[in-house]
């Protein structure tokens, strides 16, 4: 039997998580919907840099998960004060990361761009994504800095600021992208930049509200503080999360060059697919994301039966919401990929990606349960080892060998097969270590 205390409280801490996701994800969509009017290039050319923002994004992760645990087992354990110390000192970590970050991303943006791209996609898509990538680089700096806040609002289990501050930035984000992809009300036509500047002035916007918040909802105000040994902790908790997510990225590289070598149709495919599947991911990932707050605080008091207890009534939460959107999204895969194009190739195999997408949500959403149940109770090395050779050996091996013996005009959908393969061996082996090791992996880093 469901264990309903534990399903109530997971509930309380993702619903506001599930609406600010799916306001971020409806932001990427209104992106594409907005760039589409520019053609099919354009939107290859978002999904492109899209890709390699997750890359930076990567980098601001490893503030964001050793705050995120440092925080749910300080909160925990009643130690608020940590929590305070812990939050100022990532916003002093994450400001010393932005600038050099930004710097070298910039200046490599035009090979990154071309080792994403593959030879298939064409020179104009290729230099509009080096745009689109450089103006989304001028908000780095409050993205990283509201990384920080976010993970110590998710950490105290406080995420109803996170869903205002997120509506806020939509309405940022939104009001800014035809203005400035199109030129409106006297602004410069930007294009594709416009929407990468409209996404940078919209992280300024979700700095300035969590900040704002912060006093009422957490209690105190968090202020940049010089490193300590929260600090270190917080680098030796978030570190394997960084390399876990750098080298994921490159499989992910390598993925989408499987997918970009089956022609433009086939990417733009993919881009339209993935943008669309965002929506399905967000309650699975913020349900997932509850797991680390109810495990971490568990084992932070002291509990760690608790914890190991919250994690799995949280997978199984998880895995009716994954049946639920799997049967909406492979329900919708047939209308949906016709707003953002007028091909029907296209469109076509968009709808094929869903279908094949949809297959994966259930075990998608255990393993992402299980794996933040193991972070929050201290352990992030364990999660990164098994995502990243589940990414390799199960997605990127197969996604390389299966498009060559697709039958013509499937090319894509052999890499889009080995997605299927790599979230149903990553829940089955994260389930077996969660059962047998919990206990083992957990401990205290406050």
């Amino acid at each position: 039997m469901p264990d309903w205390g534990l399903w109530r409280r997971a509930l309380a801490i993702a619903l506001p998580l599930m609406l600010a996701e799916a306001v971020d994800s409806i932001l990427w969509l209104v992106d594409t919907y907005f760039v589409s009017g520019l053609g099919d290039e354009a939107i290859e050319a978002v999904g492109v840099g899209g890709y390699l923002s997750w890359l930076l994004f990567s980098v601001g992760s490893m503030v964001y998960t050793g705050a995120l645990v440092v925080t749910a087992q300080a909160m925990g354990a009643g130690r608020r004060g940590d929590a305070a110390r812990a939050l100022g000192e990532a916003l002093a970590l994450n400001a010393a990361l932005a600038l050099p970050v930004a710097g070298l991303a910039w200046a490599a943006s035009p090979g990154l761009v071309d080792l994403l791209a593959g030879p298939r996609v064409s020179p104009e898509a290729r230099m509009l994504a080096v745009g689109y990538f450089r103006f989304r680089l001028a908000g780095l700096p409050f993205l990283y800095a509201g990384l920080a806040l976010d993970a110590g609002y998710r950490g105290a289990g406080v995420t109803r600021p996170v869903m205002a501050a997120t509506a806020a930035t939509a309405v940022v984000n939104a009001g800014l992208d035809p203005v400035l992809i199109y030129g409106m009300l006297g602004a410069p036509r930007l294009g594709v930049r416009g929407a990468a500047l409209a996404s940078a002035a919209a992280s300024v916007v979700y700095l300035a509200s969590l900040y704002a918040a912060a006093p009422g909802a957490l209690g105190f105000e968090p202020r940049p503080r010089p490193p300590s040994r929260l600090s270190r902790r917080m680098v030796e908790v978030g570190l394997p999360t960084l390399v876990e997510r750098l080298v994921f990225v490159g499989g992910n590289l390598a993925y989408l060059g499987a997918v970009a070598r089956c022609g433009d149709a086939a990417l733009a495919a993919h881009t339209i697919g993935v943008r669309v599947e965002s929506l399905a991911f967000l309650p699975l990932y913020s349900i997932g994301e509850s797991a680390a707050t109810l495990s971490g605080q568990s084992v932070g008091g002291g509990d760690t039966a608790g914890g190991r207890r919250a994690g799995l009534e949280v997978a199984k939460l998880n895995a009716l919401a994954g049946a639920a959107t799997a049967a909406v999204l492979a329900g919708l895969s047939g209308v949906l990929p016709g707003a953002f194009t007028g091909d029907p190739r296209v469109a076509g195999l968009a709808a094929l990606y869903l279908r094949i997408a949809a297959a994966s949500e259930p075990a998608f959403a255990v393993s992402i349960a299980l794996s933040m149940a193991i972070r929050g109770a201290g352990n992030t090395v364990v999660p990164t080892l098994v995502n990243l050779a589940s990414l390799y050996l199960l997605r990127v091996l197969p996604a390389a060998w299966l498009p060559r013996h697709m039958p013509p005009g499937l090319c894509a959908a052999g890499a889009w097969a080995a997605m299927l393969v790599d979230q149903a061996g990553r829940a089955a082996i994260t389930l077996a270590i969660y059962r047998r090791l919990y206990r083992r992996l957990a401990r205290r880093v406050v």
